[in-house]
């Protein structure tokens, strides 16, 4: 056993779980030694002894007293300590290495281990592995985006930093043959945050056998709340006191364990600061309250006093910190609401401290949380361990296809080229992979074809270079897959009639656009392999062509997630209650007359609702009912958007159902107003259903009923409407984060250099193709500048000076007096 801290040098509920195990093993007859680091500043640095536990467990300790400031590179990766450990290890050989915290130690730690030739254990009791001030907190105490990648937190020292710390702690963190969380939450953050998902198990700490149940509880007839966290700011405690100035005085109490009378002097006498309290104290202190109350602004991994209180009948209050939230289940036998907003807190505090009755419905359920014994995990410890060492003897398994570089061809700009090609050749640079994004008439594309692993066609119509570079590729000696990716069902010319929004056309207009069709198809029949965002556009295209298909949802990119974290740093903007509806393109029209009625419905019952419209959209006669609280916004930037979403109480995403090419739509409306917890009703087509939990993480509303019922939910539930957006917020993050993403994509692409590799003949098709002739061109070839550059508002006419210089650059004043005419040709 390694863990940076260890009783009785530091007790705590993290330096407790090594010392259990450790016992729990020795006392099944296993040979357990610790290392573990010490605190004393009277120690020389670096020097080491030998000792035994209270459990007669052999332990040897290092004094890292120096090395706690997070902002020290020795509190990452210490080679002073590396050298001692691995002499120690040397003298004392192990199986099995099972580290814990490494905080000081350093993370090199792991690798020694490996190179020992034992089997490599890792539990993170915190986030110390992507935060190196372990908790996913801000100095300024306002919680960090769970993706570190999708936030800009300055953390110890700088962001940047922190990127380059992460990317050392990552290389050593890949010697682990297992990697341990104690809840299913804090494994997903790991996860996010780039954590190879194959290697990573969930391991809850168990607890020792305690006698809570013999302890009476004390009976009374108003609310008493309690909380435990001391005057730690991480624990929440000056959360709490603002909150408690906003809860109305009554038939209620609390009792703040371990806080100074200072910090309560202006909130009355039913607020009252009490002694710590020791261990041995905690039941007779449970049973003398109703509510634990945990305002922490730390992210916690597990939480053991959550699990102690449940069991000893109290409800609990909590912040949405991860841990809490495995037992609390909100409105059943406690409340959650978001870190650090006191605001959330007081409303949650005061609909208790008013009403006994519901707080003794909560506490009936509190007593149904099942804690795990201590003993249950020793067992279930030793068996992994036995299955490390039996894996040991199996044969590798077969190299993954090596793929090194990735050429993204691209036959458009906007947010579909972002989700589409810029996210993931971002997510697989994180990697180690070298991307190119270029646009389909680039000249340099002949080069990057000849040199790629792996070529990506997204959303390019047919041409005869296309279709000569694809010939190229596929008559390389080595086997190299051309996958076609495209986010709409623009592919199949059978859709004609389901397609919204082409109805006002030119018949002229009509015929181009529907061999543009013809040509995006042409694209997909020369690939080897399709990638789509929905299910349905993987199943359809798969039809059609009988091409394989490989599912890749949109996710979220580094560069809307850190501008999102932005918009949500500050409040929404003061004013009425806010529905909104911004369509982007111009053919939603129909999708908006679905979801219209209920909204003035709405509208007509809550006078101070606004309706915020953006984008080209056509609106019903019904709306003139509400036209004075219905504003009309202009087309924005994508970088603005996540303030625009901020400023919103909901957000709406219909979709008409029953329509082949609405159910192959993503849920990039539910992810972008997910991202600055903005709740989202919308239509239950299949990508919706996937990102939504009803009532959770937003609405799904299926006919005019359920979408005035939802509508009426968000709209006057302040503590619904608070938790769903959060909890939106945090299944963007952890399902879809840029590492996830890479990690997804580069399965993909082995998986289709594995098929390639595999086929005695590359596909034939009978599809007639369809292409026109585009000759390469770099005045023609530009693509979009990702990440953009944040913060920088670009007018248009420095924009359209930069197109002029481009195509100057490119072509000469004959390139750009072409372009000109061809622009006024087409007014």
């Amino acid at each position: 056993m390694v863990s940076a801290h260890y009783p009785p040098n530091l007790t705590s509920g993290g330096t407790l779980v090594p010392q259990r195990l450790a016992a729990g093993l020795a006392q099944r007859g296993h040979d357990v030694a610790v290392y573990a680091g010490h605190l004393d500043a009277s120690r020389e640095p670096l020097s080491g002894w030998d000792d035994v536990d209270e459990n007669g467990v052999p332990v040897r300790w290092v004094s890292i007293t120096p090395f706690t400031a997070w902002s020290d590179p020795l509190n990452s990766i210490n080679p002073g300590v590396e050298e001692d450990f691995a002499r120690w290890l040397a003298d004392n050989p192990a199986d099995v290495v099972h580290l814990h915290s490494l905080q000081t130690l350093g993370a090199g730690l792991v690798s020694v281990a490996a190179r020992s030739g034992a089997r490599t254990v890792v539990t993170m009791h915190d986030f110390w592995w992507t935060c190196a001030r372990q908790f996913l907190v801000a100095p300024d105490l306002q919680p960090c985006s769970l993706a570190v990648a999708c936030g800009r937190c300055p953390c110890a020292v700088d962001h940047d930093w922190l990127t380059e710390r992460n990317k050392a702690l990552a290389a050593h963190l890949a010697d682990a043959d297992l990697v341990l969380a104690p809840s299913r939450s804090a494994a997903d953050v790991m996860i996010a945050n780039g954590v190879d998902e194959r290697v990573v198990r969930v391991d809850e700490n168990g607890l020792p056998p305690t006698d809570a149940d013999h302890v009476e509880r004390t009976p009374a007839d108003t609310v008493r709340f309690m909380f435990a966290g001391g005057s730690d700011p991480m624990k929440g405690l000056p959360v709490l006191t603002r909150a408690l100035a906003e809860v109305p005085a009554g038939d209620w109490s609390i009792d703040l364990y371990g806080v100074d009378p200072v910090a309560t002097r202006t909130l009355g006498d039913h607020v009252r600061p009490q002694p710590a309290f020791r261990p041995a104290e905690l039941n007779g202190v449970l049973a003398a309250h109703d509510v634990l109350v945990l305002p922490s602004v730390m992210r916690e991994s597990h939480s053991i006093l959550t699990r102690e209180a449940l069991g000893a009948g109290l409800a609990v209050v909590c912040t949405d910190t991860l841990g809490p939230e495995e037992v609390v289940d909100d409105g059943v036998n406690g409340l959650v609401v978001p870190a650090a907003d006191h605001r959330a807190l007081a409303v949650a505090l005061t609909g208790l401290a008013g009403d006994l009755p519901r707080v003794r419905a909560l506490q009936e359920r509190a007593v149904d949380v099942q804690v795990r014994a201590v003993d249950d995990q020793v067992a279930g410890l030793e068996e992994t361990y036995r299955q490390l060492l039996r894996r040991a003897d199996e044969l590798p398994a077969d190299p993954a296809p090596l793929v090194r570089r990735v050429l993204f061809v691209v036959g458009i700009n906007g947010a579909p080229l972002r989700y589409r090609a810029q996210l993931p050749a971002e997510s697989l640079r994180e990697l180690g992979i070298a991307t190119d994004v270029r646009h389909y008439r680039d000249p340099e594309l002949p080069a990057l074809a000849a040199a790629a692993d792996a070529v990506v066609v997204y959303r390019v119509p047919a041409t005869r270079q296309v279709l000569d570079l694809v010939a190229q590729v596929r008559a390389r000696s080595r086997r190299v897959p051309v996958l076609f990716d495209v986010d709409d069902l623009i592919v199949d010319p059978e859709l004609r009639g389901e397609v919204h929004g082409l109805e006002g056309m030119a018949e002229h207009e009509l015929e181009l656009w529907w061999r543009g069709v013809a040509r995006y198809r042409t694209t997909l029949e020369a690939a080897d392999a399709y990638v789509g965002s929905t299910e349905e556009l993987c199943r359809r295209i798969g039809e059609l062509t009988g091409l394989p298909t490989h599912r890749f949802a949109n996710g979220v990119g580094s560069a809307l997630g850190a501008l999102s974290e932005a918009a949500l740093a500050r409040p929404r903007t003061a004013g009425p209650p806010r529905i909104g509806y911004f369509s982007g393109t111009t053919t939603h029209d129909a999708d908006w007359a679905i979801v219209e009625p209920a909204v003035v419905e709405v509208m007509l019952r809550h006078p101070e609702v606004e309706l915020w419209l953006g984008g080209h959209l056509g609106t019903g006669p019904a709306l003139e009912q509400v036209a004075s609280r219905v504003h009309r916004l202009p087309m924005l930037p994508w970088t603005e958007l996540p303030g625009r979403l901020r400023d919103l109480d909901v957000n709406l995403a219909p979709l008409v159902l029953g329509s082949t090419f609405n159910e192959a739509k993503s849920a990039i409306k539910w992810l972008e107003a997910a991202l600055v917890a903005t709740p989202t009703v919308a239509s239950p087509t299949q990508p919706f259903r996937e990102s939504i939990v009803d009532g959770v993480t937003g609405h799904l509303a299926s006919d005019h009923d359920e979408w005035v019922a939802a509508l009426e939910r968000v709209l006057t539930d302040e503590h619904h409407r608070t938790l769903v957006g959060t909890r939106a917020r945090r299944s963007a993050l952890l399902r879809w984060a840029p590492a996830r993403q890479g990690h997804r994509y580069l399965e993909i692409l082995q998986d289709a250099a594995r098929a390639v590799a595999a086929q005695p003949e590359r596909r034939e098709s009978t599809w007639q193709p369809v292409a026109d002739d585009e000759p390469y061109s770099a005045a023609d070839a530009w693509v979009e500048q990702y990440p953009p550059r944040l913060g920088v508002v670009v007018p248009a006419w420095r924009l359209k000076a930069s197109a002029v210089g481009r195509v100057y650059r490119a072509a000469g004043a004959r390139g750009v007096a072409s372009k000109a005419l061809r622009r006024l040709r087409r007014v």
